[in-house]
């Protein structure tokens, strides 16, 4: 569980992750430990909203507390910056220096997958 960050209603979208500091460009938010689903798997919209790409075959939902929480923004002030495909890690970092209550947020459609930097 990080400090850096908490997850409350977002004017954005249902639920989001705020930042609980000051958080500077480049700095770890949070590593969302991974749980694998299979992509022909027909999950409750509930969860089906909270999946990333993660390979051909599976799809994966974060077990954090935070990770399955981060609002679109087409300007995000945080990015996936790394998926451990051993390990079942994806790791999320700050783009730009983020001020203690802002809303953090990461770039996702589609094609998730070209916005991944690893």
């Amino acid at each position: 569980m990080t400090t850096l960050v908490e997850v409350k209603h977002s004017p954005l979208h249902g639920k989001g992750v705020f930042a609980l500091r000051n958080i500077k460009k480049g700095e770890l938010i949070v590593e969302s430990h991974m749980a694998l689903i299979h992509v022909n798997e027909n999950l409750p919209e509930v969860l089906a909203t909270l999946q990333f790409p993660w390979t051909d075959d599976y799809d994966a939902i974060c077990l954090s507390d935070a990770g399955s929480f981060f609002n679109h923004a087409s300007q995000p002030n945080a990015e996936i910056s790394g998926r451990d495909f051993i390990n079942l890690v994806q790791t999320f970092h700050a783009k730009i220096d983020i001020i203690k209550g802002d809303e953090i947020t990461i770039y996702y459609n589609n094609a998730f997958d070209t916005f991944i930097h690893d």
